[in-house]
């Protein structure tokens, strides 16, 4: 059995850690993040590193930082959440270190990732079942949860009383 969204994640989290450059997509209508104290604090105090990974953004004042562009495997939709997740990871360090930068690449690549109930044609399955069976750095996402488990034949069997 596959969890196809922790398989996604930490496919496009490894990807992020091995690219030395992030595309980014450039958003057509700026959005503006409105944060709280430490949270704005830390957000203005690491945006030039911030911009390396494939964000855009600048102080916009009174506690508010405007965001012109996002890695290009994230949504629009996604800007805000991932902005005041990063914020709330840097304010708990106060700086970037390479644990916030893995946060910060956890969180992009969870809001990248295949959503619960999307609908996957056999392709996509079946590729990403290959994938996962024959690498051996996806085991697990980048929260921890296990990608994959197996269930033996025994269990089945016993499951539906074929053995006791």
């Amino acid at each position: 059995m596959i969890d196809k969204h922790a398989a996604h994640e930490r496919m496009l989290f490894n990807k992020l850690k091995a690219d030395n450059i992030i595309e980014t997509q450039s958003l057509l209508l700026p959005v503006t993040v409105k944060l709280i104290g430490d949270e704005y604090t830390a957000m203005v105090n690491n945006i030039s590193q911030l911009n390396e990974y494939g964000f855009e953004i600048e102080d916009f004042g009174n506690e508010s930082v405007m965001v012109r562009a996002i890695p290009a495997m994230l949504s629009k939709e996604d800007a805000e959440s991932v902005i005041v997740e990063a914020a709330e990871s840097l304010a708990k360090k106060g700086s970037v270190s390479l644990d916030r930068i893995d946060d910060i690449l956890h969180t992009v690549a969870c809001k990248a990732a295949i959503k619960a109930g999307y609908i996957t044609s056999d392709t996509e399955k079946l590729n990403l079942a290959i994938k996962v069976l024959e690498s051996d750095d996806i085991m697990y996402c980048p929260h921890g949860r296990p990608v994959a488990f197996e269930i033996k034949k025994y269990s089945l069997e016993k499951y539906f009383g074929r053995i006791q």
